[in-house]
């Protein structure tokens, strides 16, 4: 029983070693996933990639693109979006679904969204005066936390 459980602990062991982190490992952009690619040509018409990187993680694969204006997006391995950071700066409308940005215009007129994440169907919206809006897809306000 006890070669049994030394060889159980010897195989995670190896199994832990070999599912090592792959952390941002630069990309040529075209190893993108066809969806990130016609994200970006749609949502950031125009905007040249600085910066492309692959994350592989035990259980997934996420890409990461930051654009010469200094917008940072992240995507799955399927190339869906699940961040987009404008680093201070206003998100374009076409990145930011339309419930959403309805409600953050009635809601809270006159500000903008800096950064919007996308987790288990619902959204993170950060504003630029620092207030954090969660929402669900139709743009319902769950949380709000400043």
């Amino acid at each position: 029983m006890r070669k049994f459980f030394i060889a159980l602990v010897a195989a995670f062991a190896t199994l832990g070693v070999s599912a090592v982190e792959i952390d941002d490992t630069p990309i040529d952009t075209k190893a993108l996933p066809a969806a990130a690619h016609k994200f970006l040509k749609h949502a950031f018409p125009g905007c040249e990639v600085s910066f492309a990187s692959k994350d592989v993680d035990f259980m997934e694969t996420e890409y990461k693109v930051v654009l010469a204006s200094g917008y940072v997006i992240e995507f799955d391995s399927k190339g869906a979006w699940k961040d987009i950071d404008g680093k201070g700066k206003a998100l374009p409308e076409a990145v930011i679904p339309t419930a959403i940005s309805q409600t953050i215009q009635k809601r809270f007129p006159g500000r903008v969204v800096t950064d919007l994440s996308l987790d288990r169907g619902n959204y993170e919206v950060k504003l630029d005066n620092g207030l954090e809006v969660e929402m669900n897809s139709a743009g319902k306000i769950l949380e709000i936390d400043d």
